[in-house]
């Protein structure tokens, strides 16, 4: 008997990582298996959203986080999309997935990677 209630997928508005998700989400035609809760750093809940997912999943929180069940979160993008994709026998090697992740995406970890270092460079000068 299937659950009546959908996956809650908490999304970071602006997050790479999220938009990855929501994107395979899409493109294997599984958008209709989530709730998407658009997740907002400068609302009021937000704190407390955190707090929850971290008190749940035992780790600090991060985006995408979906509520696989009532009280049951998982995260981490990868993981996300290999567990929707083998709970539904869905493809993971989409087109649009693909150049997304290959181009916009890689970039965007590149830089993010760069920004570390850098950040790293000036504390250990300071």
């Amino acid at each position: 008997m299937e659950s009546m209630s959908k996956s809650k997928a908490y999304l970071l508005l602006g997050c790479p990582f999220c938009f990855k998700f929501l994107l395979f989400m899409t493109e294997a035609g599984l958008l209709d298996q989530i709730e998407v809760v658009p997740v907002d750093p400068q609302d009021a809940g937000y704190e407390d959203l955190k707090s929850q997912i971290s008190q749940s999943t035992g780790a600090k929180a991060t985006f995408p986080t979906v509520e696989i069940e009532p009280g049951v979160f998982k995260s981490d993008t990868a993981a996300l999309i290999e567990y929707f994709a083998q709970k539904n026998n869905a493809a993971t090697d989409l087109p649009v997935m693909s150049f997304y992740t290959k181009g916009l995406f890689a970039r965007y970890v590149d830089m993010y990677k760069e920004n570390i270092a850098l950040k790293q460079q000036v504390n250990s000068a300071n």
